[in-house]
């Protein structure tokens, strides 16, 4: 497997969460400092206020918070008299101390950035509901996917190299994920990289995990006309199927069967449990992915 320290400290932490999503409170707290960074117009913050936005989403990280930083390796926290405390140096910083916490140096020109790839980030894992530790080839796909229909096309490279070695069976279709990310980060051989992933796709079939590759497929043809007649690539988005295009076996009709039986409970009663009926027949209930 590709080793982490291969990568910046950033790029590292995004990676980190997106093969364990458990540590997603990581992205937290990147997202609670940029906040204040912006209602404060500084990139130093006061390390108590910074800490106290991330405890109310996380009250366990009160005792462990100074691991959480280490393990980031993205702040820096100083004290009244100038002192720098990074990496394993922060289990140094006194507990009823004044400190300031800013991002590193090299990266407080990309706050905008950063903050962007956070909020996104963030909505996929929160979308995805994976808390386990350990995830599977389905949760990698959905993860991929929905990064690369964010735009987040690095992150989408760095973490198909892992899945490819990961997941040798669905190696293919993270190949084909790589590939359309560098078109629109690399603009090399665009014609080639397109005819690749066209033969990929019909190799792959109509549907993949829940993936509508015969949209991806026609999509990708599109595509490459637009660059045969010398026009850009465009925005492409990979598509979900969704409950409907599921055809009309036993499970189908079992999943409208359910849908019936619960609308019309819904619809006879106006008290008590009726929530029910909005509940089974929400998003949520046909898959924690695919919505209507």
């Amino acid at each position: 497997m590709l080793e982490l320290k291969e990568r910046d400290p950033l790029s590292n932490l995004l990676l980190e969460v997106l093969e364990d999503p458990s540590k997603k409170e990581m992205i937290y707290y990147l997202i609670c400092y940029l906040q204040l960074v912006r209602r404060e117009d500084s990139f130093n913050i006061e390390l108590n206020r910074f800490l106290s936005c991330a405890y109310k989403n996380f009250q366990r990280a009160r005792s462990y918070w100074k691991d959480l930083l280490v393990s980031m390796n993205v702040f820096v926290i100083s004290d009244l008299y100038g002192n720098l405390y990074m990496g394993k140096d922060i289990y140094k910083v006194e507990e009823e101390g004044i400190y300031l916490i800013s991002l590193r140096h090299e990266y407080l020109n990309q706050v905008d950035e950063i903050g962007l790839k956070a909020l996104k980030l963030w909505n996929i894992l929160s979308k995805t509901a994976v808390y386990r530790k350990f995830i599977t080839a389905q949760d990698a796909v959905i993860i991929s996917t929905l990064l690369f229909n964010e735009g987040l096309y690095q992150e989408v490279i760095n973490y198909c190299e892992l899945c490819i070695e990961r997941y040798p069976s669905e190696a293919s279709y993270f190949r084909i994920l790589d590939r359309l990310s560098r078109l629109y980060t690399e603009a090399k051989d665009v014609k080639g990289i397109i005819r690749e992933v066209l033969k990929e796709l019909e190799r792959l079939g109509e549907v993949f995990y829940g993936v509508n590759l015969l949209k991806l497929r026609r999509d990708m043809e599109v595509m490459l006309k637009r660059v045969e007649r010398g026009q850009s690539i465009g925005p492409i988005r990979i598509e979900f199927v969704k409950y409907r295009d599921r055809g009309k076996g036993l499970l189908g009709r079992i999943f409208r069967k359910i849908r019936e039986l619960a609308i019309s409970i819904f619809r006879r009663r106006k008290e008590g449990y009726s929530s029910f009926g909005e509940v089974l027949c929400s998003k949520n209930f046909q898959t924690q992915y695919i919505s209507l």
